[in-house]
């Protein structure tokens, strides 16, 4: 069973690049703090940085077009500028240190868009429905821009760890080891120098996946799945070339201690906050599990089912149903605890990780925004690229 891992062609920033500044953590965090992007757009000003290559989705709706624009002029200037190495890699091993996980080791390697699907029962899977409004900005960057920088993950179930563990302990040299920003705490990352012994453990896992759910299940989208969707659209558009046919990744192994599943709670906007905390305790009277609700200062008890996702499930639906003026996606329940007047905080609980897998594979996608993989500035940071035009 063939491997959908393709290496080759990742670029690193050259020598005497500040790395501390040019990574930069995915987009789309942080969503409801703009106190966070005007501060790392301060600290990064007037150097190189990923934070020049990407639409953070705070600014969706504001200035989107102009800030497309610079996006594409910023990638072909650091192109030229030799802001990356000449010299390029096949793959990159990655180890992270964060405030709240002592080790989560991963794999960057590029993925056959091919093995992909959106929907449906493929060797890659999306995990999750995604928000429709977030695509096309991310179909306009893969089109005009020449760099690609990833910051999807994918999580295999590899409970022997024969693929990323396994590759990390025969790494080669070291790439680069420094500090990341905004609290993100620490990266290391490591040259591949043996491709052939990962690309066999990922077709023994595939194998492994097929026995055990009647199709091959190798990778599902942790993070990224808004990124991964475009990648794909812009591949159907523009046929099997080269850049197109591939996109970058990074592969982590959900057994891991260092992958902890997360909830991402909503923020919605409305009109009386008092009339929407009380019909969604209305609508949730009586299910078992109580969770909370912030409006104004105040903190409300409502219920949810004990399943995760029937819970994610029922709250998105009766979010739309109400018609809230917006609906934000957010990571951490501090954010819903200082939200303003005239915003309800929904607080919602992640699924089991344990069972995500069978999960995914036996119903299907999971609801739009219905786990993250670690705290919000545990999030992958941009900092490998690949060329995706000459």
């Amino acid at each position: 069973m063939r491997s959908p891992l393709k290496f080759g062609d990742i670029l690193l920033p050259r020598k005497g690049i500040d790395l501390n500044k040019f990574a930069c953590i995915a987009c789309d965090q942080f969503t409801s703090d703009i106190g966070y992007w005007k501060a790392l757009s301060e600290y990064t000003k007037d150097e190189p940085s990923a934070l020049e290559l990407i639409l953070p989705e705070i600014y969706l709706n504001d200035n989107a077009e102009t800030r497309l624009k610079r996006i594409s002029e910023n990638a072909y200037a650091y192109i030229k500028n030799d802001v990356f190495e000449k010299r390029t890699y096949d793959a990159v091993l990655t180890e992270r240190r964060t405030p709240f996980t002592r080790s989560r080791l991963g794999l960057v390697a590029g993925i056959d868009l091919d093995a992909y699907e959106p929907d449906g029962e493929a060797l890659i899977r999306a995990s999750e429905a995604v928000v429709a409004s977030r695509i096309p900005p991310r179909v306009e960057i893969r089109e005009s821009s020449p760099l690609e920088l990833p910051h999807v993950m994918l999580l295999v179930d590899d409970e022997e760890g024969m693929l990323v563990e396994a590759a990390h302990k025969k790494r080669g040299e070291k790439l680069y080891d420094f500090d990341l920003n905004m609290g993100g705490g620490k990266i290391s990352g490591y040259a591949v120098e043996d491709t052939e012994s990962i690309t066999r453990a990922a077709e023994k896992l595939s194998e492994i996946s097929e026995q055990k759910y009647g199709k091959p299940f190798l990778f599902a989208v942790g993070d990224g799945n808004h990124s991964l969707a475009a990648a794909k659209a812009v591949h159907e558009k523009h046929g099997n070339v080269k850049a197109a046919a591939t996109a970058l990744a990074e592969i982590v192994n959900v057994r891991s201690d260092g992958i902890v599943f997360h909830p991402i709670h909503r923020l919605a906007k409305v009109k009386s906050s008092e009339d929407f905390t009380r019909y969604l305790r209305d609508k949730t009277h009586g299910l078992p599990r109580e969770s909370a609700l912030y409006a104004d200062g105040q903190v409300f008890s409502y219920g949810l089912p004990n399943d995760a996702v029937e819970g994610v499930e029922l709250v998105q639906r009766l979010v739309d149903e109400y018609e809230t003026e917006s609906v934000d996606y957010v990571h951490g329940e501090d954010q819903l605890v200082r939200c303003e007047k005239g915003f309800v905080g929904i607080r919602l609980f992640a699924p089991k990780k344990s069972d995500f897998f069978d999960c995914v594979a036996h119903r299907g996608k999971l609801p739009k925004k219905t786990f993250s993989i670690g705290e919000g500035v545990e999030k992958r940071y941009y900092l490998e690229a690949r060329k995706i035009v000459d």
